[in-house]
């Protein structure tokens, strides 16, 4: 019977895609809410709270134990959730679909390829959530559900999109997120410590990474040379693209140098010399420039010297070592860098175009403790370091600087100002001649998180605050 009233359902045209959701947040009495989770307990509770907004339909599993005139119960609810996608578009089929994970730089290799492959183009990641503001996104996730995806690429504004680039997180690849996508081209930065709250070892983090390069989600990848990378190329047959500075990669680099606002590049490619200079800042962003360039040479949207050709319009996503000048030739970079191989590589390319570097970081509450007295470390290199507030949530605050403090030399000048906002004016404060400081942490993001309580906060619009004080 549930599976007759659901081809009625699929079927009745009266049945809007917008009718069709996936989260208790979006309901109203027009809804129907496809729903499933591994915990019965769980199932059960969030169907209670669909039907407490009066929601018109529940399409669930048949492991919840609720009986109700509005819940429709499935065998094969994965089967029937397919047929739903269909229902809300078809279209998504038809797109070229680019992964890219990574411990960092996935939100730059990303930015940096929607930029490269052409105007038709859409990049769904940790920086663009302003891409759902119609649509619900879940709550902390770099990759949204493909539930999400498949609404927000059915949109009227979105439904010519031919190429869809993807930020892949490590937890989406764990909970199986994306199943339903095939990608074109893969791409791999990186991997250094991250996220152990989640996965609890590097072996784990490698392992659902690696999931990525499977035959059955991707069709081919390009990856950085690294030992990593060497793993999953060890661990995959798909066909590959590599980029290092060894003549065995595709992507042979001979020459980098980098200064504050461009990088010029020389490279050879399958036996082929390229010199080029590329409008872009900040550690590793040429390597990041490289991938993006390889995924979509090898995806073959161009040749290779249009792709080059387009790159000198290229900029950096918000929050990506962005600069704010400041009198005496000093400057203010707010950059995303939370990780300690990030937080390492920022300092040290500061080093090289400034007299002193100072540092603002901060680590999140709830999430990979041990990390956070190897960032105390990664810091060292820096002139001067103040230890302050990311997003606490329901640690104490105090607590959360102690660990950073742990990893940090006594005899460096370090000081702990848990307000962010007095942190960044402390900083500002201690600027000299030909000085830089780095706000790390936060990068695009324009709340803070405190227990309960979200709290507007951006560390662009509190810079530009205190410089227009101090004129």
């Amino acid at each position: 019977m549930n599976l007759h009233i659901i081809e009625e359902l699929i079927n009745d045209k009266n049945i809007k895609p917008e009718d069709i959701v996936n989260s208790t947040l979006d309901i109203s009495e027009k809804s129907i809410l496809l729903i499933n989770h591994n915990s019965q307990n769980r199932l059960d509770q969030l169907i209670e709270e669909a039907l407490n907004k009066k929601v018109k339909k529940i399409i669930t599993s048949d492991i919840c134990s609720i009986q109700k005139n509005e819940i429709l119960k499935v065998k094969n609810y994965e089967e029937i959730f397919n047929l739903f996608l269909s229902k809300i578009s078809n279209t998504y089929k038809n797109k070229n679909y680019f992964g890219i994970t990574g411990t960092n730089g996935k939100t730059t290799s990303g930015y940096y390829l929607s930029q490269i492959l052409n105007s038709s183009s859409l990049f769904i990641g940790t920086n663009e959530n302003l891409l759902f503001k119609n649509i619900t996104k879940e709550k902390h996730l770099t990759t949204p559900k493909l539930f999400n995806i498949v609404k927000l690429l059915s949109l009227k504004k979105f439904q010519n999109i031919e190429d869809v680039v993807l930020e892949v997180s490590s937890h989406a690849l764990d909970q199986n997120r994306l199943k339903g996508i095939k990608f074109k081209v893969a791409g791999f930065t990186n991997l250094s410590q991250d996220h152990l709250d989640y996965h609890q070892n590097m072996e784990n983090y490698f392992q659902s990474k690696l999931k990525l390069f499977s035959e059955d989600i991707s069709e081919s990848y390009v990856y950085i040379d690294s030992e990593w990378g060497q793993m999953i190329k060890s661990s995959t047959t798909l066909p590959s693209f590599s980029i290092g500075t060894s003549k065995k990669n595709n992507i042979y680099i001979k020459k980098i140098n980098s200064r504050k606002k461009s990088f010029d590049l020389s490279f050879d490619l399958e036996g082929v010399a390229y010199d080029i200079s590329v409008p872009l800042s900040g550690p590793e962003s040429y390597l990041n420039y490289l991938l993006a360039l390889s995924m979509a040479y090898i995806s073959n949207v161009d040749n290779l010297d249009n792709l080059i050709e387009s790159s000198s319009k290229l900029v950096n996503p918000k929050g990506r070592y962005e600069i704010i000048k400041y009198k005496n030739n000093n400057d203010i970079v707010i950059d995303f860098a939370h990780t300690p191989e990030s937080i390492h590589q920022a300092i040290n390319f500061s080093k090289r175009n400034y007299r002193s570097v100072i540092i603002i970081l901060g680590a999140g509450g709830d999430r990979d403790k041990e990390k956070r007295i190897l960032m105390g470390k990664s810091a060292n290199n820096a002139d001067k370091i103040i230890i302050t507030n990311d997003n606490p949530r329901n640690e104490n605050e105090e607590e959360i600087a102690k660990d950073i403090l742990n990893g940090i030399d006594l005899n460096k000048d370090t000081e702990i100002i848990l307000n962010r906002s007095d942190a960044i004016a402390r900083g500002i404060d201690n600027l000299d001649k030909d000085s830089v400081l780095l706000i790390l942490g936060k990068g695009h993001e324009t709340i803070q998180e405190f227990k309960d309580n979200l709290i507007e906060f951006s560390d662009q619009e509190e810079v530009k605050k205190i410089i227009m004080e101090n004129l």
